[in-house]
């Protein structure tokens, strides 16, 4: 069981290479490069759910707003902030804690983000076409987030 839970963890971490090697070299963000910051958590457990997380940001965004890429029960994409006045500030809905996120609030106008941030409920499989949607989400995240301060 353990070098199964070994390899699965392998497989997801090499996953989440891929999206972060796209953030910084691949031609679907190519627009943004070297604007790009990325923090990068992984816990490793035995025998427990993979917990991976990039936090994704431009850098002239404020501080604080970013977009989490996240593998823990779930896999998901989420564009969030810890600071809720710059939700006031900036989005035209009101802010909306992020369900599961402590102190957290989606930096978006989307509606219904609790449940469309997720790629996968549950399990510890990640094909070529869950990363596609990652990486497809993260763009559409980082568009409307540049479209919403750009119209402060």
């Amino acid at each position: 069981m353990s070098d199964n839970i070994n390899l699965i963890t392998q497989q997801i971490e090499d996953k989440f290479n891929e999206i972060e090697k796209e953030v910084f070299s691949g031609s679907l963000f190519s627009q943004w490069r070297g604007s790009f910051e990325v923090k990068k958590v992984y816990l490793k457990k035995e025998n427990s759910d993979i917990k991976c997380d990039l936090d994704i940001r431009l850098k002239n965004w404020p501080e604080g707003v970013s977009i989490k890429v996240y593998k823990h029960k779930a896999l998901a994409v989420l564009p969030y902030v810890k600071d809720q006045q710059l939700c006031k500030d900036h989005l035209t809905t009101e802010s909306t804690p992020c369900k599961y996120w402590k102190d957290a609030f989606y930096f978006s106008n989307m509606i219904d983000l609790d449940q469309d941030r997720y790629v996968l409920l549950e399990g510890n499989a990640m094909s070529d076409e869950d990363t596609d949607i990652c990486l497809s989400k993260l763009k559409t995240h980082i568009e409307e987030i540049n479209e919403i301060l750009a119209t402060d």
